[in-house]
């Protein structure tokens, strides 16, 4: 283990991400947090997301899929961050998100993680909306040799590990084999100690990292990871088996830097991934659901055509509708009345409910309406992105520096589920930044992005900054900027539909069929999200006294968001949801002595949201589209954590206090979690022994986002035993 010097401290850090210039942190255009491999040690997790849970203003909750955000945002789809792995987008275009599984990459395998925190468009284009993560691994030579570990714990974690790095002929290697294994959530609200919730997962992965300099100018990387896994879903009540997703992903990178001069340096990157997901299921829904004629007739009245396939007619209104006799105004009265949701239902809509009750007819009644049929159906879903970029840095004099480039990328899906078939969107991308030191004190940071797709209108991101050194290692900031989130594939080219198949017996004589509701391109042209950011900052480094401090004052102005769920059921997505966050984020670390460390951060998220057209929602969906983008955001939040180094044992204990998650309902929803990590070493000639116990204990009692995201079991832990040679 590395002993905390208090002398290192002395040293200006600096970080890469903010604007693609190397940078001190008092110099940064925006609030940065950096977690580096010594932490990440120190607090013994298992995944990228626990990591984040320390940044002030990230929210993680851990399901079938983690869940991360930045101050507020939908919690069902991780879209409005970028997140990249060595300058590698993870971002998916095909359906906004982020897979955190799906990152193979080894904590053990990261050098730092630099988070940073606000919109930044201007150097990583649309979706680098209200955060950038950059997850920076090991250079090979920074690993020489061998370690592995096994770990065992609670809610069946068992997760396995072996990573090698070398020296082949010029070059330096690194291979991680690894694999981890859990149950997820214990239950929703049933007590006991058996496993009540099916969202556990079990993924396994390897990763390759080669490097080699070819000479004293030039500089090659290359990497590539394959992962493969299971995702056990929820199984809801309509699931006649519990689902499982089937999932394999991987990449390769090819990266070359070339140093034209002292003051000039370009590097050229290049990278392929794929993902491939499916998910079968064994469902069962009304038979009426599955009829040509409520398929035909969503496609003109998809509200109407909702009603009739979910069972909510009212059914005093089945025999008048059925003969012919319904009157349509009555018919909107009484669902109005009954549903809480306004209607315009026209004579022809009132015929084809009639054609299709007269085909449920059995004789005597119409009870074949509320039949129930099982089938089979699959979402596949099959991603590729071809991605090239160049980039030119140069130092032009003492006063100003730049970094500009351009890129093409390629994304590809196919999937007969979401789009019956294949689309592609081509992306082009321009920008710049520069710094420019206009006073002996004062810095400015000038940038901007320009982008034009396919699928999208073109657009432009700027940003400005100004950076007044009160002393090389503490600065006052003041930040301007702007930033857009493209919609994704499926939002402006759906081609939405399920084919089921296998059906049982059922009153249409169907052996296979479609599900009556679908999407094809109904949404329309939706714009971009866009957001506005004013930023005011404090950074200090404090090398006498071992302390760094980070303040931020903000006002985030957010529009045409798009808050709507992208489903079957929702017949219409609109984006027109504004959300304003005001507030504060801080973050403190203070290395007391050698043997002492200490890690405070912490937010205030005011949010005001303001929905866009709900005439055609009902009281529980405007309620739940109006919550939907604070689900994840929690009103105050303090992340607290001590680590204390004896030389031989290390213990580190985190506390974690949230409150007010779900702020529009009646009762608050508090977050507490205390954390252990104790790690001891037994270094031997050639070779050191490992073991680590992580504990945690979950002080409240409710669910922090949905009902099934709980443990009944509040003590929770891992054994982990290793070694390095």
């Amino acid at each position: 283990m590395a002993d905390i010097m208090p002398g290192a401290w002395d040293d200006v850090p600096v970080v890469l991400t903010a604007t693609r210039l190397k940078q001190p942190r008092a110099e940064v255009p925006g609030s940065m947090t950096v977690i580096d491999a010594e932490q990440i040690q120190r607090w013994g997790v298992r995944s990228i997301p626990e990591l984040l849970r320390f940044v002030p203003g990230m929210f993680v909750v851990h399901g079938d899929q983690d869940k991360v955000a930045y101050h507020a945002s939908n919690p069902n789809l991780m879209r409005r961050m970028q997140v990249l792995v060595d300058g590698r987008s993870v971002y998916r275009a095909g359906v906004a998100s982020v897979n955190w599984e799906d990152i193979p990459v080894a904590l053990e395998d990261i050098q730092r993680l630099e988070v940073f925190r606000g919109p930044n468009a201007s150097s990583y284009g649309a979706n680098a909306f209200m955060a950038v993560i950059n997850i920076v691994t090991f250079h090979p030579a920074d690993t020489l040799g061998s370690r592995a570990y096994i770990r065992r714990g609670k809610q069946g974690v068992r997760d396995y590990q072996i990573s090698h790095s070398m020296a082949v002929s010029d070059w330096l290697v690194r291979t991680t084999l690894a694999s981890r294994d859990d149950q997820g959530f214990d239950g929703r609200d049933e007590p006991g100690p058996v496993d009540q919730a099916h969202d556990g997962s079990r993924d396994s992965f390897i990763s390759f990292n080669a490097a080699r300099d070819i000479d004293s100018d030039n500089r090659v990387l290359i990497e590539a990871g394959f992962k493969q896994g299971e995702a056990r879903l929820l199984q809801r009540s309509e699931d006649q088996v519990a689902p499982v997703e089937d999932n394999q992903s991987g990449f390769i990178m090819g990266q070359w830097q070339h140093d034209f001069s002292m003051s000039r340096t370009g590097q050229l990157r290049a990278y392929w991934q794929r993902e491939d997901r499916r998910i079968d299921y064994r469902k069962c829904a009304p038979t009426v659901a599955l009829s040509p004629e409520l398929g035909e007739l969503y496609t003109r009245a998809p509200y109407w055509a909702n009603v009739l396939g979910r069972l909510q007619l009212p059914p005093e209104l089945v025999v008048p509708i059925a003969t012919g006799t319904a009157d349509p105004e009555d018919v909107e009265a009484l669902l109005e009345a009954e549903l809480e949701r306004e209607y315009d239902i026209s004579q022809a809509d009132l015929d084809a409910a009639q054609a299709i009750f007269v085909r449920a007819f059995d004789g005597a009644g119409f009870d074949n309406l509320t039949e129930f049929t099982c089938g089979s159906y699959t979402f596949e879903f099959d991603e590729q992105r071809y991605d090239i970029e160049w980039q030119d840095t140069v130092q032009w004099n003492k006063a100003l520096r730049t970094v500009s480039g351009l890129s093409y990328r390629r994304d590809e899906v196919v999937s007969e589920t979401y789009f019956n078939g294949r689309v592609t969107n081509d992306l082009f991308r321009v920008f710049a930044n520069a710094e420019v030191q206009l006073l002996q004190r004062l810095r400015l940071n000038l940038g901007g992005m320009y982008e034009d797709e396919d699928t999208n209108d073109a657009v432009f991101s700027p940003r400005v900054a100004f950076n007044y050194l009160i002393h090389p290692q503490q600065s006052v900031r003041l930040v301007y900027s702007t930033a857009v989130r493209s919609p994704d594939l499926l939002e402006q080219s759906p081609d939405y539909r399920i084919r089921v198949e296998d059906l049982d017996d059922n009153y249409l004589g169907l052996s296979e069929g479609d599900y009556f509701a679908s999407q094809t391109g109904a949404y329309g042209d939706l714009d971009h999200e866009r957001i506005t950011s004013i930023e005011l900052g404090y950074y200090a480094r404090l090398p006498e006294q071992n302390m760094e401090w980070d303040v931020k004052l903000y006002r985030d102005r957010l529009y045409q968001l798009i808050s709507n769920p992208i489903n079957l059921i929702t017949p219409e997505v609109n984006s027109d949801t504004r959300m304003n966050i005001k507030g504060v984020d801080w973050q403190w670390r203070w290395n007391a002595s050698k043997a002492h460390s200490f890690w405070y951060s912490g937010a205030y998220v005011n949010t005001d949201v303001r929905l866009g057209d709900t005439t055609n929602l009902d009281p529980d969906e405007r309620f739940n589209l109006g919550i939907v983008e604070t689900r994840l955001a929690a009103e105050y939040s303090h992340n607290v954590s001590w680590s204390f180094d004896t030389g031989k044992w290390q213990a580190t204990h985190s506390y974690f206090w949230h409150r007010n998650y779900n702020r529009d309902k009646a009762e608050e929803s508090p977050y507490r979690r205390f954390e252990l990590h104790l790690h001891r070493g037994w270094k031997r000639p050639g070779y050191e022994l490992t073991a680590d116990l992580f504990w945690h204990h979950i002080i409240a009692e409710n669910a922090l986002i949905y009902g099934g995201e709980r443990y009944d079991d509040k003590d929770l832990g891992y054994l982990q035993l290793g070694v390095n040679f």
